[in-house]
């Protein structure tokens, strides 16, 4: 809550309020009564799988940027305000590794701090929409925008870098579906 101090409409001093309706952080202006509300950034992640050998590999993408630079993530990024999280995922995508991925389908949603060693100041929670995505098997990805890297991982050995728990826990999800 330290990173949002002061009213940005009139510049008074913020308060930290929890809501009467519902247990979530709010900072009010106690000059103009404006209500900031500290909610979850939405964001959406691709699962790309392709089988090789029998055994399911899920896409990777290496970070170019903080937080986690260099760890491996699943492509994917923050929806714009408004944005549907279908035309999110295409527009990521796109961006990302220059691909259009077909027919996505929600699998999972996750909520995680977007940076556990900076969370006491950022205050920042992040909602995963987690899509799996069909693309043609011949694909050429290449990696732009805040992505370095693309490589395919099978799904019984990820990498220890791997950004972000909320990726960790949908893989897992996915493991355990493709298994069980």
């Amino acid at each position: 809550m330290k990173r949002f101090t002061y009213c940005p409409v009139c510049g008074a001093k913020l308060a930290p309020q929890q809501d009467e309706i519902s247990p979530v952080d709010v900072l009010v202006c106690p000059s103009c009564d404006f209500h900031f509300w500290l909610g979850s950034k939405p964001a959406v992640a691709a699962i790309l799988l392709r089988t090789a050998g029998g055994n399911p590999q899920i896409l990777l993408t290496r970070r170019g940027i903080e937080p986690y630079k260099g760890e491996w993530d699943l492509p994917g990024g923050f929806l714009g305000n408004g944005e549907k999280p279908e035309e999110g995922l295409a527009r990521e995508l796109r961006e990302e590794l220059d691909v259009a991925v077909s027919n996505p389908r929600f699998f999972v949603a996750e909520i995680d701090q977007y940076n556990r060693e900076d969370i006491a100041t950022q205050a920042r929670f992040v909602l995963s929409i987690f899509f799996l995505c069909d693309i043609p098997a011949d694909t050429k990805f290449v990696p732009a925008d805040d992505v370095v890297e693309a490589a395919w991982f099978p799904l019984d050995l990820l990498p220890a870098e791997l950004a972000f728990d909320c990726n960790r826990r949908a893989l897992l999800k996915l493991r355990a579906t493709m298994v069980g």
